[in-house]
């Protein structure tokens, strides 16, 4: 055996010093590079045009040496025998420069390899070669330093009168690339940097032990990945060279751990499995750069975690066996046996059995029971019976995770024998007891002698079964030989929360955790290690400590519902997502234990196909999978949906998904009737036409259903309207405009309805015809313009021609006769003839009347009307601008004034003129009569004001100041001033009122005293005169009653004749203050009530002031007379009359008219009439 192993080893050295494209192990050939990656190390950081760099090997399996390169980076090109040079000067700035080169085999695939150009300064040496795998050589390293020929195919090259550069170093591989066996596509490969190294905690003078790697299985990458890392606390001073050699490393499996020579982190490039192998070793080397070895090989082993990975595996397939018809109930018959390739001792590894169907289920569903951790079947119930049932068929199932994991299934066939004489045979020996599996006590590692090592993290799996508590790691001191070291650790898991989750052995350092961790509480903890001398204090600096919790598959997928709803429309097409369901795992996400999967595992009801619907099993999205939904058949789905961790594999969990099949549009509405008749008449606008009903087979009250009208013919001016009425089923046409008879007497509309969404599948459109005949009505005449507008001077003459204003009747086809009227003129200026429509003057027109508006427009309305016999009238409007002209003179403003009779102020009045512009100022004024004499006037300097000056002292009184004042047309006005003349003196006017015209108070009160007397003294004098006065009784008519003349009247030559009372006429309700009107005034709300002139400060006003207000009285409705009790006088009482209150009917009726027939034969009519002469005789 030794033998054969040295022979191995020679020829492997054999092949690595022939040629560096082969590797420790050569496989069978394969095209491609001799390495993944080249490192060639240069001395310069400047790189000139022709220099050589080295040699990248390329094989394609043939006899071929020149191959056809390509360089990634134009500035580096590639010999046809792999040899690279600078094609043009380079700069290496960052001390590297990376790129790929690629080559084709015969057959045209392309292959790629990674380059580095690396700055080593200092360091200069005449070869150059490739970088092949052997940085894991001890020996190759030293070479390198000695400058000399080292394992692998190299090739020399003088030197030209330079410097040349080092060999390049062997290349580590830290990235999952592919291998040189794999062929690659025409895509380029991604080149993947390196990670940088992070700083841990070292010591300062003494070593630890270094503890095992804890790596999970079947982690997901991405690959390579970062394990651990290993530093020496040297590597400030000089340049350390890190490498791993040994079983994973340069030895089989080759490659599947890597170092990073430069940062020592150790990877690994590809997922582990423990059923293949459950740990490594080997060891890590550190190498300073010219000094040899700078550490001793340190051992490292990593221990890989177990997943839950592996299904239960029954040992058979089916198991037969036998059982007597008249055995005991718990007799045992068989036993079967299921393996579990997970780690034994672990949760992924128990299994527990169960029955999960019996056939037949008689004579009961429960014939036999299995021990489900033995897996013993045994006698359940009574009623074993060969004749009945003579075997039965058993489906047993084992799941490990103590029954709640994966599973695995078998059969037993049990064949039920006549007696019990012969006993029941096993297939399968009975299970062993449970082994104890002891942790293996702490092997003391290689160990530094000066450095220290940086101490990576400790992974441990959660939901550990003990016993506890259980071992995880050990740390030492390598100063314990020497003496007593005492253990122990501080931090969160040790002394403080959670208290005592870790402990350590206080002389060994193992250190121990008291119970199962669970990631999903908390993922890593970390805490310091201390190591006390005995005697002596501190031996070594504190070290922190993390450990890592390896999740297991301990959670299953949960769903976000317990129940989902969704809906699907029934014309869904194929594929068409309804709907996503999602579950989250509480454990690691990256990892399998969180990587979920989505399926079907029931459809209720399945019809019309069992597969309705498919569920994508990465994202949880419900698709339509079949056709045939169909609301009326099937209106409802419930679907049974599992998630299941492991990529579909592992622990599962359920929901329920309810889905409602909608109604979708495949019916088109369609109309009762498609033909539709109506009349309506013109100028209506809103009035309703027609009322259209439809049918759809749709779910009703659903958009599916409800429909929609549109005009599609017939309606080019937008004259109807159509609406949905509220049933939704029906379409309602209005008139959006009044139609017109004169026009258009028929109109034809198609009219299509469909529905609020649109249809779901191809279908005709359903139509109706709609015939609206239009009738006549009478319009009324239309005014051409509607607003008239002329301008007029205000001075037009009465009876001439303002304009002529018509209008026409739009009803052409009645022939009917226009005529006009008066409909509104608030002054009463305008006639308007009523067969022409000719306007004339009917009074004066006033420009500065109240009736005329803005811009001097009058405004009246114009009426006119047709001969039916239920007229239509139209109103037209008619604007009267009124030309100025001067027809008002000047006029003063201010009434009255104050004024003192010693050294008067001046006073300032001020000049109006009611006429426009150029009929007004400037003004000039004139004194007229007495005034003169006392007073002086002129214009103030605008002109449109008069300074008037008492020129004369004055008694204290009122005085009229007469004033002339002319426009600047010459339109004059007389104005008089009353001026109030004070006793006073200067401006400030004081007053006394005891003394009005010059006339004393005393003398004038005594005037109107006298006065008064005289007037009661002759009023006392005619009541007397009236009390003494007899009343004489005269006959009515003489005796003689022969024809005579009476004198009834005698109206007198005139007045100076009659002796009359004028008094009278000025006595009114004044004497009587209890007798009044009652006056009840019609409403003002509809008609329109004129304007009236208020009351002019200028007297000499007032007698445009009452014509004005005239002309508006007999123009305003609401003007009195009312009809109403109206009281016009009230003449005194005392009259000398007697009472008229005899002639009043008696209430009996028994009036004596007799007396008529003494007044003579004018009266005997009337006698015979009331008194009851000769005709009451002949009655």
């Amino acid at each position: 055996m030794g033998t054969a192993t040295f022979a191995v080893l020679g020829a492997l050295l054999l092949v690595l010093q022939t040629s560096s494209l082969v590797s420790s192990e050569d496989p069978p050939c394969s095209a491609g590079f001799s390495s993944d990656a080249f490192i060639f190390r240069v001395g310069r950081r400047r790189l000139h045009s022709g220099m050589r760099l080295g040699k990248v090997g390329f094989s394609d399996c043939s006899d071929r040496r020149r191959f056809v390169f390509n360089s990634e980076d134009s500035r580096f090109n590639v010999q046809t025998d792999g040899v690279i040079t600078v094609k043009r000067h380079v700069v290496l700035h960052e001390g590297h420069k990376d790129f790929n080169v690629h080559a084709w085999d015969s057959e045209g695939n392309k292959f790629t390899a990674a380059i580095r150009v690396q700055h080593d300064g200092g360091h200069h040496h005449g070869d150059q070669h490739h970088g092949g795998h052997h940085h894991g050589d001890p020996e190759h390293q030293h070479d390198n330093r000695d400058h000399g020929h080292h394992q692998g195919n190299h090739e020399k090259h003088h030197q030209h009168g330079h410097q040349t550069e080092s060999p390049t170093l062997p290349v580590v591989a830290v990235e999952d690339a592919p291998s040189r066996q794999k062929r690659q596509s025409l895509e380029e490969d991604v080149v993947i940097y390196f990670p940088k190294a992070t700083k841990g905690l070292k010591r300062r003078k003494r070593d630890w032990v270094i503890p095992d790697i804890n790596i999970p299985e079947n982690g997901r990458g991405p690959f390579p990945k970062k394990v651990s890392q290993i530093r020496s606390c040297d590597d400030k001073d000089r340049v350390i060279y890190y490498s791993i050699t040994g079983p994973g490393a340069n030895q089989p499996p080759v490659d599947l751990f890597t170092m990073d020579k430069y940062t020592g982190i150790l990877y690994v490039t590809r997922p582990l499995d423990r059923e293949v192998q459950s740990n490594y070793t080997f060891e890590a080397h550190a190498v300073a750069e010219g000094a040899g070895q700078a550490e001793t090989p340190m051992e490292i082993n990593v221990i890989v975690i177990d997943q839950n990975d592996n299904c239960p595996i029954f040992t058979k397939d089916t198991y037969i066996a036998e059982v007597a018809e008249s055995s005991p109930l718990n007799f045992e018959i068989f036993q079967v046996t299921a393996t579990d390739a997970d780690q034994p001792g672990t949760l992924n590894a128990d299994i527990r059995y169960k029955i999960i169907d019996q056939d037949p289920k008689a004579p009961a569903p429960d014939m036999f029971t299995i021990n489900s951790v033995t897996g013993f079947i045994r006698v359940n119930a009574k009623g074993l019976d060969r004749e009945k049932n003579p075997k039965y068929t058993l489906e047993i199932e084992a799941a490990d995770m103590v029954g709640e994991g994966l599973t695995g299934k078998t059969k037993v066939i049990l064949t039920v024998t006549d007696s019990n004489d012969n006993a029941p045979v096993y297939t399968e020996t009975q299970l062993e007891e449970d082994v104890v599996i002891y942790f293996p006590k702490a092997t003391e590692g290689l160990k530094r002698r000066k450095r220290d090592w940086v101490i990576p993290d400790i992974n441990t799996p959660e939901n550990d079964r003990g016993p506890f508590p259980k071992k995880v790691s050990q740390i030492r001191s390598s100063d314990d030989k020497d003496r007593v070291i005492y253990y122990s650790i501080t931090g969160p898991g040790a002394n403080q929360p959670p208290v005592d989750l870790f402990t350590m052995d206080k002389y060994t350092g193992i250190l121990y955790v008291t119970r199962p961790l669970d990631r999903e509480v908390q993922s890593n903890y970390t805490f310091e290690a201390h190591a006390v001398a005995e005697g002596a204090g501190q031996a070594e600096t504190p070290m922190e400590i993390k450990v890592i919790v390896i999740d297991q598959n301990d959670n299953r997928p949960i769903f976000t519902k317990d129940t989902y709803i969704a809906e699907v429309a029934e014309s869904s097409p194929l594929n068409f997502e309804i709907f996503q369901v999602t579950a989250t795992d509480a454990d690691q996400p990256g990892t399998l234990n969180a990587d979920i999967r989505y399926k079907i595992i029931d459809q209720d009801p399945k019809a019309p196909a069992p597969d309705m619907f498919t569920i994508n099993s990465v994202t949880g999205f419900i698709r339509v999978n079949a056709k045939g939904l169909d609301r009326e058949k099937n209106p409802k789905y419930t679907l049974e949906i599992e998630a299941a961790d492991m990529v579909g594999e592992g622990l599962t969990g359920k929901t329920k998904v309810i889905l409602t099949v909608t109604d979708s549009n495949d019916n088109a509405p369609v109309y009762t009737e498609t033909q539709f008749t109506a009349t309506v008449p013109e100028n209506k606008e809103g009035a309703q036409v027609v009322k259209m009903l439809v049918t759809d087979k749709d779910d009703p009250h659903t958009p599916a259903w409800n429909a929609k009208f549109t005009i599609i013919d017939g309606n080019q001016n937008g004259l109807f309207a159509v609406a949905t009425g509220i049933n939704k089923q029906e379409g309602i046409i209005t008139t959006a405009k009044g139609l017109d008879f004169e026009k258009t007497q028929k109109h034809t509309l198609l009219v299509a309805v469909e529905n609020e969404v649109p249809f779901a599948v191809p279908l005709p459109t359903s139509t109706a015809t709609v015939v609206v005949t239009v009738t006549d009505v009478n319009e009324p005449p239309i005014f051409e313009p509607v607003v008239k507008k002329v301008s007029k001077r205000e001075d037009l003459a009465v009876d001439q021609e303002v304009v002529l204003y018509t209008a026409f009747d739009p009803d052409t086809a009645r022939n009917q006769k226009v005529m006009y009227r008066i409909v509104s003129d608030p002054a009463g200026w305008l006639n308007v003839a009523k067969d022409t429509g000719l306007v004339t003057v009917k009074s004066p027109m006033d420009r500065e009347s109240l009736f005329v508006k803005e811009n001097d427009i009058y405004t009246a309305l114009i009426g006119a009307y047709d001969d039916d016999e239920v007229p239509a009238t139209g109103t037209g409007t008619l604007e009267i601008q009124l030309i100025d002209v001067n027809d008002n003179g000047p006029s003063i403003e201010e009434r009255s004034f104050k004024v003192c009779n010693k050294e008067p102020a001046p006073q300032l009045l001020t000049v109006t003129d009611k006429d426009g512009p150029g009929f007004a100022a400037p003004f000039t004024v004139l004194l007229e009569g007495s005034t003169k004499a006392n007073w002086t006037a002129r214009m103030n300097e605008t002109k449109t004001g008069i300074v008037l000056q008492l020129a004369t002292e004055l008694e204290p009184g009122d005085y009229n100041v007469e004033l002339h004042v002319t426009d600047t047309e010459g339109e004059a006005q007389m104005s008089t001033v009353q001026a109030q003349v004070c006793a006073c003196k200067g401006p400030d006017v004081m007053c006394d009122d005891r003394a009005i015209g010059g006339t004393p108070l005393p003398l004038i009160l005594g005037v109107l005293a006298g006065i008064m007397l005289l007037l009661m003294l002759v009023l006392l004098l005619l009541l007397f005169a009236r009390r003494k006065r007899v009343e004489q009784k005269e006959p009515l008519i003489q005796d003689d009653i022969r024809d005579n003349i009476y004198y009834y009247d005698e109206e007198g030559g005139g007045e100076d004749d009659q002796d009359y009372d004028l008094g009278v006429l000025h006595r009114g309700l004044d004497n009587r203050p209890d007798i009044f009107r009652n006056d009840v005034a019609p409403s003002r709300e509809f008609i329109q009530v004129p304007q009236y002139r208020p009351r002019p400060a200028n007297p000499d006003e007032i007698g445009n002031f009452i014509d004005d207000n005239l002309k508006a009285a007999d123009n305003d409705p609401t003007a009195p007379p009312y009809d109403s009790l109206l009281v016009f006088d009230y003449e005194g009482g005392g009259s000398d009359a007697g009472s008229l209150s005899s002639l009043n009917s008696s209430s009996s009726g028994d009036q004596d008219y007799d007396c008529l027939s003494d007044w003579g034969p004018r009266f005997k009519k009337l006698a015979d009439m009331y008194g009851g002469g000769d005709d009451d005789d002949m009655i």
